[in-house]
């Protein structure tokens, strides 16, 4: 890699105008374009090889890639729609198909793009958004529950900072302003992101991240004595992680406790199921500890 393709970032896309601003000469880049060096994917805007191909294909639409498309890259949970999320200017024209220049944009979806018309003044020079952006633009493009899931993500990893998402909040509209208040940043997973939400919903009690001695913390407790283990495919499948989650179980059976595991399918996809178990152990007053459990000294382990 040359030092001018350094100049292109790690996505490997910049803006000519960027490229200048850092004291190269535009007959330099006309050179690395001539050479192949560098291709241009837009006018005013050049990749190198081996250039993040989600990146190209924003700039080549007209804009910058953004929402859903920067968190599926950063890890971020969220609900994967399998469309390329692009940014635009609010009245910007003759956008392009992602996978050719020449070809009018004309139904977005139909190419697999999901358009964002940025209500600012104009675009930024990047072809990928900051975080900031991203999340704002998150707010109004997805349901509230998969953007307290996915703010909660993004905090817990360390993508953006709680005054950051703050200040990203006071600017957007004041129906907003109320999610700040179900954000949790010691959430472990979206799993328990949206388990949690909807417990909130249902007015069942619950705490999340809680010790219990010799078996570390739990997702969720409900009321006194009833755990939900949300079960992430990524943190669950090996032998080791299997092994430790049922002795886990096995332990807090032993204390007293109900363990209801819940799988990523049975969260997202069977969720009706789930609350319905739930609620009947709720209503029998099973997340409670009884005067029995009392009397043995279950609920002080």
């Amino acid at each position: 890699m040359t030092s001018f393709s350094l100049l292109l970032g790690p996505d490997g896309v910049a803006s000519i105008r960027s490229i200048e601003q850092r004291g190269v000469p535009r007959a330099r880049v006309l050179r690395a374009i001539q050479s192949g060096e560098v291709r241009r994917i837009r006018n005013g805007w050049v990749a190198r090889q081996g250039a993040a191909e989600d990146a190209v294909q924003a700039v080549r639409v007209g804009g910058s890639l953004s929402c859903l498309s920067v968190l599926r890259r950063r890890g971020i949970w969220c609900d994967d729609d399998h469309l390329l999320h692009v940014r635009v200017g609010r009245h910007a024209g003759h956008l392009s198909a992602p996978h050719d220049r020449a070809v009018e944009l004309r139904r977005p979806e139909a190419h697999g793009i999901r358009l964002h018309r940025d209500r600012g003044a104009s675009l930024p020079n990047r072809a990928v958004d900051p975080m900031p952006i991203v999340l704002a633009h998150v707010f109004r493009c997805q349901p509230r529950e998969n953007v307290i899931v996915s703010v909660d993500s993004a905090l817990r990893g360390g993508h953006i900072l709680l005054p950051e998402l703050r200040d990203v909040v006071a600017q957007l509209p004041a129906r907003y302003r109320p999610y700040l208040d179900l954000v949790d940043m010691s959430a472990e997973s979206g799993l328990e992101t949206k388990a949690r939400l909807r417990l909130r919903t249902l007015g069942i009690p619950y705490r999340a991240q809680v010790r219990i001695s010799r078996v570390g913390h739990v997702d969720l407790l409900i009321g006194e004595r009833l755990v939900l283990e949300l079960d992430g495919e990524a943190w669950h499948s090996g032998p080791l992680a299997y092994a430790e989650d049922r002795r886990r179980d096995l332990e807090l059976m032993r204390q007293g406790f109900i363990v209801m595991r819940l799988s990523f399918s049975q969260v997202m996809g069977e969720w009706a199921s789930v609350e319905s178990v739930i609620r009947a152990l709720v209503s029998r007053r099973e997340h409670l500890w009884t005067s029995r459990h009392r009397r043995d000294g279950l609920d002080r382990r």
